[in-house]
């Protein structure tokens, strides 16, 4: 998948396409793993960078699912733009 510069360039399920290949390995080198987080965390933007992922705070679920309701929610709460539309 084309990695993009900014959340507003990725559907939802784009976005959410990327979380799952980090979430279940799928992947194919560490390079693209790396490429791949880096581009969630920067357009994304939110504060707590890769422990959205890795350490989700509690009563969030550690899933894609769950990672891309915080950011929605963290997006929508700072007033910036969500995903374009499918």
């Amino acid at each position: 998948m084309e990695l993009k510069n900014k959340l507003e360039e990725y559907t939802e399920h784009e976005f959410l396409t990327l979380l799952i290949a980090i979430f279940d390995g799928k992947y194919s080198s560490e390079e693209e793993h790396d490429a791949i987080v880096n581009n969630i965390i920067s357009t994304s933007e939110h504060p707590k960078g890769t422990d959205i992922i890795y350490y989700p705070e509690d009563g969030i679920e550690d899933s894609p699912q769950g990672v891309l309701k915080t950011i929605k929610d963290w997006r929508a709460k700072n007033g910036k733009p969500g995903f374009k539309p499918e």
